[in-house]
């Protein structure tokens, strides 16, 4: 009885492949997208190539996995002290829009994040990898 096969899953499992085929460009887009937001050669942020040690995230921000340059750690860090209602130094810029940007960022680094732990991406990369 260990080789009872369900129909449902077979037809499931040729269907997932044949839009793996149909959808190859798609998938690898999606693929490098994930892969490069996450890149710890590089700022999450701005994009600069980093160096040496000491570029992550402070372990304290446990729900992030990301590496900032040391100028968008100041200001991340900026950003999560206003958030938390106390008065980071004083910055022309540090305006609502600075706000709304740092937290729209912040949560696409969190739907990267969810994206890469779901079932389906993580069935993505195993059937892409056969």
């Amino acid at each position: 009885m260990n080789k009872v096969y369900r129909i449902t899953d077979r037809i499931a499992d040729r269907e997932r492949k044949r839009q793996i085929q149909n959808h190859r460009q798609k998938i690898e887009t999606i693929q490098r997208a994930v892969q490069c937001s996450s890149c710890h050669f590089k700022c999450a942020m701005c994009g600069l190539h980093l160096e040496g040690e000491g570029t992550s995230c402070p372990h304290a921000l446990s729900f992030q996995d990301f590496n900032l340059c040391e100028n968008c750690r100041e200001e991340f860090e900026d950003f999560l002290k206003t958030r938390k209602g106390e008065k980071p130094p004083e910055v022309f810029w540090h305006n609502q829009e600075w706000l709304n940007l740092w937290s729209a960022w912040l949560n696409y680094q969190e739907a990267i994040k969810e994206f890469k732990k779901s079932q389906e991406f993580q069935q993505l990369i195993t059937e892409t990898e056969d």
